[in-house]
């Protein structure tokens, strides 16, 4: 029955007049009545919205795409400490819009039934190409098909696992779900491995917790135990977010089950996308996430038409493009700043058909692949060499100033970064490591002026075992030209990797291309090299043999650096491919007799 707001009022004075020891465990409520305190404390205009002790559970209003929306809220508190909001249906939970200087703090969320789904690996045909999982009782028997194969020890993501995307599943008899259309899966997967099953949900609209277009949003204490894609997405605006204290982690055994949830999200943990200023994440905990565990990303403009100062540009993704805003084709070339912007289409008269068929007609990871749905027209200021078929960036949409701190990651997945910033004083365990790298097709435009990795703890990051992807280390500042080729120095510039921690792994430790100025300074390999490493990234020149990579660099410091117990797969410790130029120092091998170094 629906709890009105005099008894939650009620119920609040109540809780705060007894004494700990005998309180009563908070009440199940209905989602309607959280509703009802939002849309009050909003209308009323209050400073601080305390929202009573509690387990809210519901689905969105009719003909809504998510449980709650909050547009235009602006220097708002939200106390929803001891809260646990439980969503009924897949959609997404919460949206913040176009909102400013608004914090939600000891809000949990999660979803019932879970959006995706786990069991043992019970049978399989390799040649065929199919894994069957008998899923766990108390998970729902749901014909997901993008699977991770888990170690039923650490119940992680098992070390050499393929990328198993773009597969199908069916329900079949007896609680099985057949997953189809990888042999590389069938070949890995054993008879008794566990295995998580996630991907987006049909007719859902993605991600548990939104902000669209705010600025100085505070999310404090804020725990995430399921998504149905992403945890937590910040997308566009000015930015300048903290989270701060936040845990996105697996929730609780599900009622009727006896074996722990594997997954905490279908896809990344926190995604922060196309913002001014970048977000401070700090004392956070992201575990077990279905794929990247924080990334910062950004994409590139191509130019469609130029006519004297005014330019038609589409991106990869969403335009975020604001007056004011500069634009730059490569590090240290020409800036403009943007006086216009117009929202136009692809069928503007003044974009010549040729290059409307480019786009149209592109395929699949191919430089014209854009966002024919939306054209932009912009002026500018400044003078620039830009003409139709280039490529820039936005300056001012980068999430540049990021700063990543003191967090705990034991999640498969990469930190991956498009942006400039800080990641300092994290520990990172079992992930694939951290990784800047644009991710846009050559020639698309990039450019990243200073990143700063320092005083981090990588125990036991793995690669993924595939020769044509990227060239990956436990520290990876890495970008591409084609499959076989990384850019030239000058993509990076002003790189400082220093004091770094980084314990056993299964390949390279830093692996630096495409890059001017840049230090490594004080790092420790412990242990490494005592697993045989995989070929990832060896179609590119990497080596894997060895403790740091060096490709198309110039200016390279490395100062102070050691490597200790080390084992049977070094090779030599500092490797180095084409086209790289000045490069001091090297790598202190230590005694094997000596102790280890101590880890924080």
């Amino acid at each position: 029955m629906k709890t009105t707001l005099h008894t939650l009022a009620c119920f609040c004075l109540a809780l705060l007049s007894a004494h700990p020891a005998h309180s009563t465990p908070p009440p199940d409520l209905a989602i309607e009545d959280l509703r009802q305190l939002l849309d009050q404390g909003v209308r009323s205009g209050s400073a601080e919205i305390v929202i009573p002790p509690g387990v809210y559970r519901g689905g969105p209003l009719p003909n809504a795409k998510d449980h709650l929306r909050l547009s235009g809220v602006k220097n708002t508190v939200i106390r929803a400490v001891g809260v646990t909001l439980f969503c009924t249906d897949p959609t997404r939970a919460i949206t913040l819009q176009n909102c400013s200087q608004v914090t939600i703090e000891g809000l949990t969320i999660d979803y019932d039934p879970l959006p995706f789904t786990q069991g043992d690996i019970v049978d399989g045909d390799a040649q065929a190409g199919w894994i069957d999982i008998k899923i766990h009782a108390g998970y729902p028997l749901r014909a997901q098909s993008r699977i991770d194969v888990v170690d039923r020890e650490t119940r992680f993501r098992k070390i050499g696992s393929p990328f198993m995307w773009g597969t199908n599943a069916e329900i079949r008899p007896d609680g099985i779900v057949r997953v189809t259309g990888s042999k590389a899966a069938a070949n890995f997967a054993k008879v008794g491995d566990l295995a998580s099953l996630g991907s987006d949900l049909d007719a859902a609209t993605p991600h548990t917790l939104v902000l669209d277009d705010c600025d100085h949003i505070t999310l404090k204490n804020v725990t995430i135990f399921s998504s149905n894609c992403m945890g937590i997405v910040a997308g566009g605006g000015e930015g300048g977010h903290h989270f701060t204290g936040c845990r996105i982690v697996p929730g609780p055994t599900p009622p009727g089950a006896t074996e722990p949830r594997i997954l905490s999200t279908n896809a990344d943990a926190i995604l922060t996308s196309s913002l001014r200023q970048g977000v401070l994440t700090e004392d956070c905990e992201i575990r077990d996430a279905g794929d990247d565990s924080w990334s910062v990303q950004s994409s590139d403009y191509v130019i469609l038409h130029r006519d004297a100062a005014t330019f038609y540009l589409s991106s990869r993704a969403t335009s975020r493009l604001k007056v004011g805003h500069r634009l730059q084709a490569a590090l240290g070339a020409p800036i403009a700043t943007l006086t216009q912007v117009a929202t136009t289409s692809l069928d503007a008269p003044a974009i010549p058909e040729e290059i409307r068929l480019k786009v149209k007609n592109a395929p699949a990871y191919n430089f014209w692949r854009l966002n024919s749905r939306k054209v932009t027209r912009v002026t500018v200021t400044g003078e620039v060499p830009w003409q139709p078929g280039d490529s820039i960036y936005d300056l001012d949409a980068q999430g540049n100033g990021f700063v990543f701190r003191n967090n705990i990651v034991r999640s498969p997945g990469r930190i991956l970064i498009k942006a400039s910033g800080l990641i300092d004083g994290n520990r990172v365990e079992n992930a694939n490591g951290i990784m800047v790298h644009p991710e846009v097709k050559f020639p698309a435009a990039a450019g990243l002026a200073q990143v700063i990795i320092r005083n981090n703890t990588l125990v036991d990051c793995h690669q993924t075992n595939n020769t044509g992807t990227h060239p990956a280390g436990v520290i990876s500042v890495i970008s591409l030209e084609r499959r076989d080729l990384v850019r030239a120095a000058g993509t990076f510039g002003e790189i400082l990797i220093e004091n770094n921690t980084i314990e056993g792994g299964n390949g390279v430790g830093v692996s630096v291309t495409s890059a001017k100025s840049v230090t490594l300074r004080d790092n420790r390999f412990v242990r490494p090299h005592h697993v045989k490493p995989d070929p990832t990234g060896s179609a590119h020149g990497a080596d894997n043999s060895a403790l740091v990579w060096l490709a198309r660099c110039d200016s390279v410091t490395l100062t102070g650096n050691t490597a200790t117990h080390t084992g049977p797969f070094l090779g030599k410790p500092l490797s180095t491919s084409r086209d790289v130029g000045k490069v001091t120092g090297d790598i202190t091998l230590l005694p094997k007799d000596s102790p280890p170094t101590a880890l924080p």
